[in-house]
């Protein structure tokens, strides 16, 4: 199932007020009154004006008409109510779901070491020498030091990790608490978060840690549920180190980012974005693709560099011819024609192919393609990343459609304050026309005049909101 908005369409305007059919109620009205008088008078004639039999009729006539009217008006503010609730919950739906694929972390430092050091000018078709490139790639880190594969070779590579990344993140964040996500190859977590904790304590870090391990084949919706409650900085700690009988070339990576409601304006300008990463259906590319270029996550205008890794023939072979059928500006001097498909120049990681891939990008960012798209498949999903270094910009609707005025509410509530005061006059005479009398009857208006309008819009609200849902889960989107 992919990312793709629920497609929820807006109802049409409900028929707009009719004078006319008021009109037609007060003329059947005075007509039915002037039946009623005619079949109940006595057979002398009509009683003068003057006997005052007139008057109950008149009164009933008008409580009739107003009734009527009322009722229609009600009628109508409901119809109008329902139109203007699905309406602006489609808004907000739209809305909300730009808001949440507009999520994102300013990546304030990274490192990316790969066990290939010419392997981002190779695999963006930019190597000049190509006869000094080796035939075959070198598989590990740090050539000049002893290598033993393992636990030991997790611990070398953390503590050259570590030295490359914490001056960085000591000059933009000096103290305070820290996230730290590690995601590595080895199986052993236990040992490797004893490590950690051994080497992170022994260089007497600044930071108050709080430290998570995550599985090689952790997907990016666990990420993705980190990301949603993050406040703090963030540092990503991610590796592939060599293990016995390994044939895979190492790489380490790290990304040091935070929120950007803590970033200095200026520093934030044009710093790297790492965006939610947002489930893709490959099954249904050219879709998705699209709905990633409609949710402007990166300004249109810009020029991208599109990595994928891991996508099934089918997908891979139709990446250019999406894109190029999207008008998407490529660059077109760097992979064949601002493609870089990751896995011919680099082996497959599973779950880590992801964070090699961004810091790969981010690494590239720095030379100039800072607006950058990563496609990543693995076993069980597919995931759509985005790296920008502008902010997106939220698009509200420019025509927005204001509620309905509440008359039939008010009507109801003129009309059921009079006939509570009738009863008061009839009942209770000398109280009715008291200032406490009065009194009991303004602070009846205050309270039925608006509570009667909010009281019909959350009943019509309560009784629509489980059709919409119901609608928007019938689209087949998550």
């Amino acid at each position: 199932m992919g990312w793709s908005l629920p497609e929820v369409p807006e109802k049409k305007q409900a028929p707009a007020w009719s004078p006319w059919i008021c009109l037609l109620i007060i003329f059947l009205g005075l007509f039915t009154g002037l039946l009623v008088a005619v079949l109940k008078s006595p057979t002398t004639g009509l009683p003068s004006l003057r006997s005052g039999a007139w008057l109950p009729l008149t009164a009933q006539i008008v409580a009739g008409i107003s009734a009527a009217i009322a009722v229609y008006s009600l009628w109508w503010e409901a119809l109008a109510i329902r139109v203007w609730n699905w309406n602006e919950w489609c808004r907000n739906m739209r809305l909300k779901w730009r808001l949440r694929a507009h999520q994102h972390l300013v990546i304030l430092s990274h490192v990316f070491i790969a066990a290939d050091t010419g392997l981002l000018s190779r695999i963006a078709h930019i190597d000049t020498q190509e006869g000094d490139s080796p035939d075959t790639p070198p598989l590990t880190l740090l050539p000049d030091d002893p290598l033993t594969p393992g636990i030991s070779r997790f611990e070398q590579l953390l503590c050259h990790l570590i030295a490359q990344i914490t001056p960085s993140v000591r000059r933009r964040y000096p103290s305070g608490p820290l996230q730290i996500i590690v995601q590595t190859n080895g199986s052993d977590k236990e040992r490797e978060s004893q490590s950690f904790q051994r080497i992170w304590s022994a260089g007497s870090p600044p930071w108050k840690a709080e430290i998570h391990f995550q599985d090689a084949n952790s997907s990016f919706g666990d990420w993705n549920q980190f990301m949603g409650t993050v406040k703090l900085p963030v540092l990503i700690l991610a590796m592939h180190y060599r293990l016995p009988d390994d044939v895979l070339p190492e790489f380490a990576s790290a990304l040091f980012m935070v929120h950007p409601s803590i970033v200095s304006e200026v520093e934030g300008k044009n710093a790297l974005r790492l965006f939610r990463a947002m489930p893709l259906n490959t099954r249904t590319l050219a879709t998705e693709l699209s709905e990633l270029w409609d949710m402007a996550l990166t300004p249109a205008s810009k020029k991208y560099l599109i990595w994928h890794s891991g996508l099934s023939d089918a997908p891979r072979q139709s990446v250019s011819r999406v894109l190029n059928d999207l008008s998407v500006p490529l660059y077109d001097s760097i992979g064949i024609g601002g493609v870089i498909d990751y896995d011919t120049a680099y082996v497959r990681y599973g779950g880590l192919a992801g964070w090699a891939m961004i810091g790969a990008a981010a690494e590239m960012a720095a030379y100039g393609p800072a607006s950058q798209w990563l496609l990543l498949e693995g076993e069980d999903d597919a995931w759509a990343v985005t790296l920008g270094n502008n902010a997106p910009e939220v698009e509200y609707d420019h025509f927005v459609i204001q509620p309905p005025f509440p008359g039939g509410s008010v009507l109801m509530a003129l009309l059921l304050n009079a006939g509570l005061y009738s009863l008061m006059v009839r009942y209770f005479p000398s109280t009715a026309f008291s200032w406490s009398g009065i009194t009991l009857l303004l602070l009846s208006l205050i309270v039925t005049l608006p509570g009667l309008a909010i009281l019909l819009r959350r009943m019509t609200a309560r009784l629509q909101r489980p059709e919409f849902i119901r609608v928007a889960r019938h689209t087949g989107k998550e």
